[in-house]
């Protein structure tokens, strides 16, 4: 069976620790570690991360050897100011754009 390939964004880690979405964000991550999703993350991912809280940081850090960090492409950063020329994502989010991208 071929694994679902998943991109990340620091959000995601963030909901293991919020009450709203703690469930599945811990299932998914538990899902992660049994090894049936590939996840994908960006330096920006990481750039925000160090800015989270530290129990995010440190759950980060835990996930992070199952994860894949991806380099920021050309394209995608083409597509992001995309996004933004079109005020799809107000440039004050240039980060969500780049992690929609």
């Amino acid at each position: 069976m071929k694994k679902i390939r998943v991109y990340v964004d620091t959000s995601v880690f963030g909901g293991v620790f919020d009450d709203e979405y703690k469930k599945a964000s811990s299932i998914f991550f538990k899902q992660v570690k049994l090894n049936l999703f590939e996840i994908f993350i960006s330096p920006i991912v990481s750039n925000e991360i160090s800015l989270a809280p530290l129990q995010v940081q440190d759950y980060y850090t835990d996930i992070l050897p199952h994860a894949n960090i991806i380099d920021i492409s050309d394209e995608a950063l083409e597509l992001r100011d995309s996004y933004l020329n079109a005020k799809i994502i107000s440039k004050k989010y240039s980060n969500d754009a780049l992690h929609v991208a």
